[in-house]
């Protein structure tokens, strides 16, 4: 009888980047000595997410891990939790150690690449720098599953939010679209307000079902087991706080009262420390109970994260009961053999404006360029700007001109390393002997 262990995939997690992973058609490389077929298979093939990304688990997971008898491994996409197995027979298997009780494990990604919010259509908002510390959250509870195949772990792209004030780069799609729904882009910084077609371009029109790209509906806010949240605004002097976790289970109630009648609260502190690692929600009550969203929050709570700050989090649950649905590791209905779910989280390749400084006016002429300025005596008739924003690649695209000899010429692509966020829009600037800079 055979002495060794066998473990099998529990789940894996596939993180995907389209800068590298781009289905666009008619980029660069696409000629008859170098068709895009294979030279998509090879960025498939030399992808790496560790160039941008690193995952490992957090401290409480690694004890989880271990005591379970599972087994945490990094691969080129990502990575996947093996667990020690019994067989069933007919390439079955069921954990040796029984997954009775239910629990989650957390892992935190941090960011290699400098440059990943270049590449990315990640907002940037600097402004968020003094203000509350975010994180990315990603959840195997989401039930975000697309074409009955894809389980990503982010939220459904939304529909348009007229209240929401958009950064260019963002995307939404609408669902109500006729016959198919669309996802559109903004080519600039808009909103709030109503819908505005000279904002936004529509993209992926060849692509059914659309992909479900990370959005800031992925983003929530970092805490540590005890904050304070700011009450000024609502002049109350009694408040309670309703904290819930992931089921929407109440879990912790805190009264806070002004120590001064007469006088309303201005914070209130929240000791959470007796709860667990987790991503909770909050809300607020005034005294004869009517709530004030104006304070609920949605909320990653955790000491050392706090302090690390990593990108992202991903949690991962194992519900016994079969609650999950297409994303359970088990089949709860036939012995609880391992169904080993592939779990998907995807950015977007950000698209930007491109501009190519020269020190004169150029002569020639562009389908995808055009003179920032036509009039002759302007100091940015020597600028070609893109006539609308363009993804970037890793692959690069064919930026085709004509000079005034008729020659033809391909345009070289801009580096990640340099964008520029200009009067709402974002652009990438080529050198083309006239520097770089606005406008005049």
């Amino acid at each position: 009888m055979s002495s060794l262990f066998q473990y099998r995939p529990l789940f894996s997690v596939q993180l995907l980047i389209d800068y590298y992973l781009t289905e666009e058609a008619g980029l660069y490389q696409n000629t008859p000595e170098n068709l895009m077929e294979d030279v998509l298979e090879n960025q498939v093939n030399t992808y790496n997410i560790e160039r941008d990304l690193y995952i490992e688990p957090i401290d409480t997971t690694k004890k989880l891990l271990k005591d379970n008898r599972l087994i945490f491994k990094r691969n080129s996409r990502g990575f996947f939790v093996s667990g020690q197995v019994s067989p069933l027979g007919s390439d079955l298997f069921t954990p040796f150690i029984p997954l009775d009780e239910p629990f989650s494990l957390q892992f935190a990604v941090y960011i290699q690449n400098p440059y990943f919010y270049n590449f990315t259509n990640v907002r940037l908002e600097s402004d968020l720098e003094n203000k509350d510390q975010f994180i990315y959250y990603f959840s195997n509870r989401v039930n975000n599953v697309v074409n009955n195949e894809t389980l990503y772990l982010s939220s459904p792209v939304s529909d348009f939010n007229d209240s929401y004030a958009y950064e260019a780069s963002e995307i939404f799609i609408d669902a109500d679209a006729l016959p198919n729904p669309i996802m559109l882009e903004a080519i600039e910084n808009n909103g709030p307000g109503a819908f505005n077609a000279d904002n936004w371009r529509e993209i992926f029109e060849d692509i059914n079902p659309l992909f479900q790209f990370v959005t800031n509906t992925d983003r929530i806010v970092s805490k540590p087991s005890i904050f304070k949240i700011n009450v000024e605004n609502v002049a109350e002097e009694i408040l309670a706080f309703f904290i819930n976790d992931h089921n929407g289970n109440l879990v912790k109630r805190i009264n806070c009262r002004t120590p001064d009648t007469g006088t309303p609260l201005i914070e209130c502190e929240l000791n959470l420390r007796e709860l667990n690692s987790g991503r909770y929600h909050l809300e607020v009550q005034d005294i004869i109970g009517n709530p004030l969203p104006e304070l609920s929050l949605t909320f990653f709570m955790d000491d050392n994260i706090y302090r690390q700050r990593p990108f992202a989090i991903i949690e991962c649950f194992h519900e016994p009961d079969g609650s999950l649905g297409a994303y359970r590791w088990l089949d709860q209905n036939n012995q609880n053999h391992l169904l080993s779910p592939e779990y998907t989280i995807r950015w977007k390749n950000r698209a930007t404006w491109w501009r190519y400084y020269y020190e004169t006016a150029p002569d020639l002429t562009s389908s995808v360029l055009e003179n920032l300025d036509p009039n002759v005596n302007s100091p940015n008739n020597r600028i070609l700007i893109s006539t609308s924003p363009l993804a970037l690649t890793q692959i690069g695209r064919e930026i085709p001109v004509i000079l005034g000899n008729g020659d033809s010429q391909l345009f070289p692509n801009p580096d990640i390393q340099m964008i520029y966020p200009e009067n709402g829009r974002i652009y990438s600037e080529l050198n083309m002997g006239g520097g770089l800079g606005p406008p005049e």
